[in-house]
């Protein structure tokens, strides 16, 4: 049996390597980017002989960073992150800190908040990598997390707090919320009542409120005790609903809203309009409705609006663009303020083979999306928004996106000017390695 997650550029690669000299660039590095671009994504480290048990999401965490300083891309390199599952896969040194319930993969999102670089699945708490990602500790932020921790956190960019979610599938309770401090200290949690575990991947957050998907990819454990790797079903009879909670609430001032059946990965952002709260998803009519060894949904998602309205006690949901795309990101400085502009990866048009194109950028205000094509069967991965050190229009600044070339067998990382994004690149800087199709990364400035 095939895996279309194990074969192109999804299989996974098996060299660690480090590059610490010039790579070669088309273009021009733009000088003020001084910093490194972190990926991250699932890549196996031991070898899978029945493809049929393999699911995208498991895959051992790697890292890769491309480091660009003075005009130049000054070095590639790429690590395992060293989890207790690595180690006794291939004898790696165990990470220090606590013993995690289930010893997950780390393989999700890579950020960086307070000068600690955290690597992170929504299954188990984060891991805190070195500078060269050779070592890795588990954070539980000083014994303040004792459950795990998502793989979305938000930054508010006014007080400078990192905003997250967790959901327990040991529960009551099955989900908690957390605040960490602009120094990294974990200030506030909250436990917000569910009646079951579910995939929860996202969450918006505003100036005022979170905002929790509650839907219908519920925990089975009947899955579990069959050793299922993602133990969720795809369950519609549960309900869809979002939840408006208050900042700084204990939890129990939550209120929900019903929403039409469906699921949501990822939130490109969300903001307060009055009293009521718009949100941009990324929308699927269903997932994890598929057989072992499949794509992860028999649909293909695109991008919706819902505006949750608590005095008409409803939410109103709008189509905004029927492109199938993912990866939604907007320049972090806009997190839960008004956004005009939104970038996402396109997918292929088919739920059963996934695939990724180019780029898409969305102009929000005007109704307008403008695409990037990397060409010649190459394929983009997910953008990354870096503003200009000179920029203050909410365009005004990069957007890095890693692209594999089949061609070279390997990947380059493009650098695209957001206020001219079909193109050409400022630069493509051509990197040594292929780097797999993988889930999320971060812009790191060097002085961070």
């Amino acid at each position: 049996m095939t895996n279309p997650y194990l074969e192109g550029n999804f299989a996974p690669v098996l060299e660690e390597r480090t590059d610490r000299h010039d790579l070669p660039v088309t273009g021009a590095v733009p000088p003020d980017l001084e910093g490194r671009l972190l990926r991250i994504g699932p890549n196996p480290a031991a070898v899978i002989d029945d493809p049929s048990t393999y699911h995208w999401f498991t895959g051992d965490g790697m890292v890769h960073a491309v480091t660009l300083s003075g005009g130049r891309a000054v070095g590639y390199r790429n690590r395992w992150v060293r989890t207790r599952r690595l180690a006794a896969t291939l004898g790696t040194v165990v990470p220090k800190g606590p013993v995690e319930p289930i010893d997950g993969p780390a393989n999700t999102h890579v950020v960086r908040h307070a000068g600690t670089t955290l690597a992170l699945v929504e299954s188990g708490l984060p891991h805190a990598l070195s500078d060269d990602l050779t070592r890795a500790r588990v954070h539980d932020f000083d014994a303040m997390l004792a459950s795990p921790m998502c793989a979305h956190p938000k930054v508010d960019p006014d007080r400078g707090e990192l905003v997250f979610f967790g959901v327990d599938p040991f529960g009551p309770p099955y989900l908690r919320t957390h605040v960490v401090d602009a120094d990294g200290v974990l200030v506030a949690g909250a436990e917000v009542a569910l009646p079951r575990a579910v995939l929860m991947h996202d969450a918006g957050l505003t100036a005022t409120r979170m905002v929790l998907l509650d839907l219908p990819v519920v925990l089975d454990p009947t899955l579990a005790a069959a050793g299922r790797p993602i133990p969720f079903r795809w369950t519609p009879d549960a309900g869809a609903r979002v939840g408006l909670l208050p900042r700084g609430d204990d939890g129990t001032g939550v209120t929900w809203f019903d929403v039409g059946t469906g699921y949501v990965f990822h939130v490109m952002n969300a903001y307060d309009d009055g009293d009521a709260v718009v949100l941009d998803v990324l929308r699927y009519d269903a997932a994890f409705d598929t057989g072992p060894g499949q794509a992860i949904a028999g649909s293909l998602p695109s991008l919706h609006r819902w505006t949750v309205d608590p005095s008409a006690d409803r939410v109103h949901e709008a189509r905004l663009d029927d492109t199938p795309v993912e990866f939604p990101r907007i320049d972090e400085a806009r997190t839960g303020r008004p956004h005009r502009y939104g970038y996402c990866t396109v997918l292929g048009s088919r739920a059963e083979a996934p695939s990724f194109g180019g780029l898409v950028k969305y102009d929000l205000v005007r109704d307008e999306a403008v695409r990037y094509d990397p060409g010649g069967h190459r394929a983009a991965s997910e953008p990354v928004f870096v503003r200009a050190a000179d920029g203050h229009g909410e365009d005004e600044g990069w957007v890095l996106t890693v692209v594999y070339d089949p061609a070279r067998g390997a990947s380059d990382l493009v650098i695209l000017d957001a206020t001219s994004f079909r193109g050409p690149p400022v630069a493509t800087v051509h990197l040594p390695a292929r780097v797999p199709f993988g889930f999320h990364g971060s812009w790191v400035p060097t002085d961070s």
